[in-house]
């Protein structure tokens, strides 16, 4: 930024004079370039910068030290918004009302002592305008660091009682996920415009989630952020026109530890600049007028907040008071130059939310809609109700977030034995939620799933499932062979009897359209097969004086009989 007497400079002499006057300091010149330096000179001299930082009322203190904080400079709406705006006086109302005497706000009684300026300062965004301390005025105001060290920053929010109802995503991520990859892979989906889903497939892949746990996280919306993190995670993939799931990636992330599997589609969200999270909030309604936003600095900002919250570990917190505390210590996190004018957002209405007093509806709403639907989606927050029925009220860390949060692996205690699938007489597989979802997606490929039940999930192996199995490739023999080893050689005698039945039926049989040529003679069957051009559209020989014709040649043979004089 400037020095003092690069921002004095384009200082009219009424108001250098009237911070002359506010620092008691007395101007012996008549031109405005002698003002400036003499005022420079006693301004930066510092026995005079100590007495008027002594002079200072708590607010202006406060507002100054806000600058230091911030090295200095900060936008003008941050600082105004917070501090009051300087009002705007020529020659003659300088003169006339003296605000210096009387500041309006703190923001003025720091501008007419001269320690704080405005300026214009270009930046990739464009101009912007900047409350600023000089150069080498800055250090006469910065005091010397203390010595000790510095505890780590904590937040302070306020403990919640334990909640009436919790609602928690453990599982849900993990479970939903793997549904999404078992339909993409039985079910190919031929996409529209390259890109999107056909209506018909979007609905029957939500079908497939989980029931929602909030109700204002529709499962539309929790699908597109499930194969939106699919695709930047490369485990799905878009190959000639079809979605479907990118074979080794898969394999990998199916063999994984279970929270090995959560925290990639965690640790994909956290780095991924491209979903913006602020156009997902229930209720707002951006309009896409070139307006930008960085979807990556608010969420940083949030969850380094959430990491920065002095309360022991799963310990409930209230939601409305951590909201409350980022207003309060920092209410611009996701708007690095504190415009509230630029971003075009309405409300389900139509409403313009233009304006910090917006500040709830829009970036607090933004705050709770990560707590609330994105977090517990993703595993790392439980959330508390006062009613079955009722808004959270309370959100809680669960080991997973802690991890998360942290960026550290997450190590959770494994089975000390193998866990096996169950095959029953009756043609139903029981589960284990230990059992290995590379297993469980193997299963999937020739049985359908049930229903899920406490601790396990339930799959049906029936003829039509093993029919789809077998369209797809897969034999009665590799069945059983997986069958055999996810039990650990417990199949029933009577499900690999009829597993290879079926597989040896299938496609032994099958319907064909076609028409019946008769012929008076056998004569005419031995003219017909040999000529060159009727030969190759000809079928099946059924009798000396009947052969058939497939349906799609009927044309091509009725118009050559009537030509050879065969038919009328």
């Amino acid at each position: 930024m400037k020095t003092l007497r690069q921002s004095l400079i384009d200082y009219e002499i009424a108001l250098l004079k009237a911070i002359a006057d506010c620092r008691a300091v007395s101007l012996n010149v008549s031109g405005q370039t002698e003002a400036v330096n003499q005022l420079a000179d006693a301004l930066l001299y510092p026995v005079n910068t100590a007495i008027i930082l002594g002079d200072l009322s708590g607010a202006e203190e406060e507002a100054l030290q806000f600058l230091l904080e911030n090295g200095g400079q900060i936008e003008v709406p941050r600082f105004t918004r917070r501090y009051g705006v300087i009002r705007s006086m020529g020659p003659a109302r300088l003169e006339r009302e003296r605000p210096w005497q009387n500041p309006a706000n703190p923001a003025e009684g720091l501008w007419y002592r001269g320690l704080i300026f405005k300026a214009f300062q270009v930046a990739a965004q464009g101009g912007r305008e900047m409350v600023y301390i000089p150069d080498d005025l800055l250090p006469l105001l910065t005091p010397a660091p203390a010595p000790a060290v510095q505890s780590p920053k904590t937040l302070q929010v306020a403990l919640s009682p334990t909640p009436a109802f919790t609602l928690s995503g453990q599982g849900r991520l993990r479970e939903n996920f793997f549904s999404l990859l078992v339909f993409l892979q039985t079910t190919p989906i031929r996409l529209q415009n390259k890109t999107e889903l056909p209506a018909k497939a979007r609905q029957a892949l939500t079908e497939c989630l989980l029931p929602p746990f909030l109700s204002t996280f529709t499962p539309a919306a929790e699908l597109e952020l499930l194969l939106h993190l699919g695709q930047r995670a490369d485990l799905l993939t878009i190959a000639h026109g079809r979605l479907r799931p990118e074979r080794d990636a898969i394999r990998n992330w199916l063999q994984a530890d279970p929270a090995q599997q959560v925290q990639l589609l965690q640790n994909t969200w956290r780095a991924d600049p491209t979903w913006n999270d602020l156009w997902q909030v229930p209720g707002l309604v951006p309009q896409p007028t070139g307006w930008e936003n960085s979807p990556l600095l608010a969420r940083s900002k949030i969850l380094g907040y959430l990491e920065q919250i002095d309360a022991p570990a799963g310990e409930w917190l209230s939601l409305d008071n951590f909201v409350a505390a980022i207003k309060r210590l920092n209410p611009d996190f996701q708007r690095p130059d504190g415009d509230y004018q630029s971003w075009y957002i309405q409300d389900a209405d139509g409403n313009s939310l233009m304006g910090f007093e917006h500040w709830d509806k829009v970036d607090g709403a933004l705050i709770r809609f990560l707590l609330t639907h994105i977090l517990p989606l993703l595993g790392a927050v439980d959330l508390g109700c006062p009613a079955e029925t009722g808004h959270p009220t309370a959100f809680c860390l669960t080991p997973l977030g802690e991890a998360f949060l942290l960026e550290r692996p997450f190590t959770p205690t494994r089975p000390k034995k193998p866990v096996f699938l169950r095959v029953e007489n009756d043609f139903y597989v029981r589960v284990p939620a230990q059992a290995s979802l590379y297993d469980r997606f193997q299963l999937a490929r020739f049985a359908e799933l049930d229903r899920r039940e406490n601790k396990r999930v339930v799959y049906h192996i029936s003829r039509t499932s093993i029919s789809r199995a077998a369209k797809n490739g897969v034999t009665a023999d590799q069945i059983t062979a997986f069958l055999t080893r996810a039990t650990n050689n417990q199949i029933p005698l009577k499900v690999v009897e009829t597993l290879r039945t079926w597989g040896a039926r299938f496609a032994t049989v099958k319907f064909e359209q076609a028409t019946l040529l008769r012929l008076k003679d056998e004569q005419l069957m031995a003219e017909l097969r040999q000529h060159p051009a009727l030969s190759p559209l000809l079928g099946e020989v059924l009798n000396p004086t009947a052969i058939l014709i497939p349906t799609k040649n009927i044309p091509k043979v009725r118009r050559l009989l009537v030509e050879l004089g065969y038919l009328e």
